[in-house]
C-alpha cells in the first residue's frame, strides 16, 4: 500500500516542480516562463540545428545568423505575450534557415527582371468627422476637442475649397425656444473656434442650431441627454492620390467624485491619479486643466469655495505625490454651475461632486 502511494506522490511532486522555475530551460538563449511552449519552437531549433551541420552553413554564416537573431526575438515577444509577432518572427527564421541550408559556390546572377509599371495611384475619398459634446445648459467647448477641432482645421487648409456646416443639438430639458438659442450657440462656439484660433475664413462655415428636434439617443436617461447636448459637422469631403492616414489622437481624462462636502480624495483613485501622472511625465510637453465642481445642495458661494478646494487638492497630490512640476498644472473651482447630470436625484448629485482633470491630447504619426 505504501508503494501505492508513494509513486503518485512522487509523480506530483515532479510535475510541480516542472511548472516551477526549477524546470525552465531556454530557447535561442532566452529562458522560459512556462513548463510548455509553442511547436514551432522546437520546429525553428530543428531547423537552425539541421542547416547549422549542412553544407551550406559555411557558404553563408549571415544568412544562418539572421536566423538565429529572428529566432532569439521570436522567443522574446512570445513572452511578452505577443504570440502573433512571435509566430512570424519564427517563420521568418525558420525560412532563412532553409536557404542557408541550400547555400552553396557563388554563381553568376541571373539577369534582374525588367520592373514592372507602377500603377497609376488612384484617388481615394477622404472625410474627416467632428462630433462634441457639451455639458448641461454650457455652450463652452471642453478641451479634450481641442485636437479634434484643429484636425478639422489642417483638414480644411488643405484642402481649401471644403466647407462645413456645423450643427448645434439639445437634450429635451427646457422649453424649445430656448433650446433653439442654446444648440445655436453651441455651433456658432465651433465656428468661432474654427475661425479666430485657426485661420478658417467664416465664409466656408456655417452654424445651424436644431434645438431639441434631432436626438439621436434616450432623452429619459442622463446618458441619453449627454449624447444628445451636441453638434455634429458636415464637412465636404475631397479626393486625395496621395493621402497619408491622420496621426492618432492619444488622451488621459481622470475623473474623481467626492462625499459631499468633502474636499478629501478617496484613496480609491490613487491608481488613476498615478496613470495620468506617468501619462504627463511619458509626454513632458502636457499641460493639465484640474477643475472642481459641486452639486446644487447650499450656498452658490459655499459652494464655489468647496470645489476650489476640491480641484487644488487633486493638483496638490499629482505635484506632491507624484512629481509633476506645479507649472504644468491650474486648478479652477465652478462651483455647481457646470452640471455634469441634472441634479434630480441623489446618485446624480454625486456625480456631480467631482474634479476632471483635462490633460492635454498627444497627436502620435505613424
Amino acid at each position: 500500500m505504501k508503494k501505492s502511494f508513494f509513486l503518485p506522490g512522487l509523480m506530483s511532486m515532479i510535475l510541480f516542480l516542472c511548472t516551477s522555475c526549477a524546470c525552465h530551460t531556454y530557447h535561442f538563449g532566452v529562458q522560459n516562463r512556462a513548463a510548455m511552449v509553442p511547436d514551432d519552437f522546437g520546429e525553428t531549433e530543428a531547423a537552425i540545428a539541421h542547416a547549422e551541420q549542412s553544407e551550406g552553413a559555411k557558404y553563408c554564416p549571415d544568412k544562418l545568423a539572421r536566423a538565429k537573431q529572428l529566432a532569439h526575438d521570436g522567443a522574446e515577444v512570445y513572452w511578452a505575450c505577443r504570440n502573433t509577432e512571435s509566430s512570424r518572427l519564427l517563420a521568418e527564421a525558420r525560412r532563412l534557415a532553409k536557404e542557408a541550408e541550400g547555400c552553396g559556390p557563388q554563381a553568376a546572377a541571373p539577369a534582374p527582371p525588367a520592373p514592372a509599371p507602377v500603377p497609376e495611384k488612384q484617388p481615394v475619398k477622404v472625410c474627416i468627422p467632428l462630433n462634441i459634446e457639451f455639458q448641461i445648459d454650457s455652450a463652452e467647448i471642453l478641451p479634450e476637442y481641442d485636437r479634434d477641432i484643429e484636425r478639422v482645421s489642417e483638414f480644411m487648409k488643405k484642402n481649401p475649397g471644403s466647407t462645413a456646416v456645423i450643427e448645434g443639438h439639445t437634450d429635451n430639458v427646457g422649453t424649445a425656444e430656448y433650446n433653439l438659442k442654446l444648440s445655436q450657440r453651441r455651433a456658432e462656439s465651433v465656428v468661432t473656434r474654427l475661425v479666430d484660433k485657426f485661420g478658417i475664413d467664416k465664409s466656408r462655415l456655417e452654424a445651424k442650431g436644431y434645438g431639441l428636434t434631432q436626438p439621436i439617443a434616450d432623452n429619459k436617461t442622463q446618458e441619453g441627454k449627454q449624447k444628445n447636448r451636441r453638434i455634429e459637422a458636415v464637412i465636404t469631403c475631397s479626393l486625395e492620390k496621395d493621402f497619408v492616414p491622420p496621426p492618432s489622437k492619444v488622451c488621459i481624462q481622470l475623473m474623481i467624485d467626492f462625499a459631499t462636502d468633502s474636499a478629501e480624495i478617496d484613496p480609491k483613485y490613487d491608481s488613476q491619479v498615478a496613470q495620468a501622472a506617468d501619462f504627463m511625465k511619458v509626454y513632458p510637453e502636457t499641460t493639465a486643466i484640474v477643475e472642481g465642481h459641486t452639486d446644487d445642495v447650499g450656498d452658490a458661494d459655499y459652494n464655489m469655495k468647496l470645489s476650489q478646494k476640491r480641484a487644488e487638492s487633486v493638483m496638490n497630490l499629482l505635484v506632491d505625490k507624484y512629481g509633476i512640476d506645479k507649472s504644468r498644472l491650474s486648478a479652477k473651482g465652478y462651483g455647481d454651475t457646470r452640471r455634469l447630470v441634472y441634479n434630480t436625484t441623489a446618485e446624480a448629485r454625486q456625480k456631480n461632486r467631482r474634479v476632471e482633470v483635462w490633460v492635454d491630447c498627444v497627436l502620435i504619426y505613424k
